[in-house]
């Protein structure tokens, strides 16, 4: 992927005023969720991730993982 799939994919937890190092720490726990439950977590469980968080920055993480299975189905 180039540096600017990257940034489409995460552009709006930016818009939504999160920083970096939290935009990695909710990655890593998606990438650490699909990979302990190999493969077989539902799409409400992903939301589990950012429940305590505000309306806005929920609805951005759904437009993230929107764009994440965008990008894959394009890509294979």
């Amino acid at each position: 992927m180039s540096p600017q799939q990257y940034e489409w994919i995460v552009r709006p937890l930016l818009d939504a005023g999160l920083g970096l190092d939290r935009i990695r720490d909710l990655l890593f726990r998606l990438g650490f969720a699909a990979i302990v439950s190999e493969g077989r977590g539902t799409a409400a469980e992903v939301s589990t991730l950012v429940l305590d968080q505000p309306a806005h920055v929920q609805a951005a993480w759904h437009e993230v993982i929107d764009r994440m299975i965008s990008l894959h189905r394009s890509i294979v």
